[in-house]
């Protein structure tokens, strides 16, 4: 197999385990219900934490954590690291957000970035989750406090010495925020539903 090939299948691989709807899948299983009609809408760890509690919410979280954090295990374990990395990673974060699984629907990318960086950079991300938890006990906004840590870790990362991947922190940071624009419109004209 030439290198191609083999990155080519990696990135499939890494799109298909990021598009995997944990959210959806245990509230179908566990509840008989559709994770997308119902609170948010949105098919991520928050809305079953915030519908279900803890006994499906963790597992969920843990889930997307993992989906993230082993394929940028495996690629950073191959020869071609310096390249497979990246596009895994994305591949991941993008298969989470557009899954095909739910008609190109999908979560923020929150959890499974966390599990990416976790394995890449885990004292900076220690250090962003902790901001997380910070603004969302202060301002009880996970969609609030879920931007301001992407925005946070690539300053973070970079201070720290972790540049290695800094670039694609940024990039990382730019999908959440992305996938955070109805919220953040929300949150401007103050009809953002507090999270907690």
């Amino acid at each position: 197999m030439n290198d191609t090939v083999f990155i080519i299948r990696a990135t499939v691989a890494a799109y298909i385990a990021g598009s995997i709807p944990f959210a959806y899948i245990f509230t179908k299983v566990f509840r008989g219900e559709d994770i997308t009609k119902i609170g948010s809408g949105n098919p991520g760890a928050t809305n079953v934490y915030r519908l279900y509690g803890h006994g499906l919410g963790i597992p969920v979280l843990l889930l997307d954590v993992a989906k993230g954090y082993f394929p940028a295990y495996l690629a950073d374990r191959t020869v071609m690291a310096p390249i497979l990395v990246p596009i895994v990673v994305l591949a991941v974060v993008l298969g989470h957000d557009f899954s095909p699984f739910l008609k190109f629907k999908g979560g923020k990318g929150v959890a499974a970035s966390v599990g990416i960086f976790l394995f890449l950079a885990p004292a900076p991300t220690l250090i962003v989750m902790m901001i997380f938890t910070a603004v969302t006990t202060i301002f009880k906004f996970v969609s609030f406090a879920s931007v301001m840590a992407s925005l946070s870790f690539p300053f973070i990362a970079y201070f720290m010495g972790n540049r290695k991947y800094i670039w694609l922190s940024v990039g990382v940071a730019a999908l959440i925020i992305f996938q955070h624009r109805s919220n953040l419109k929300r949150l401007w004209y103050g009809k953002e539903k507090r999270s907690i």
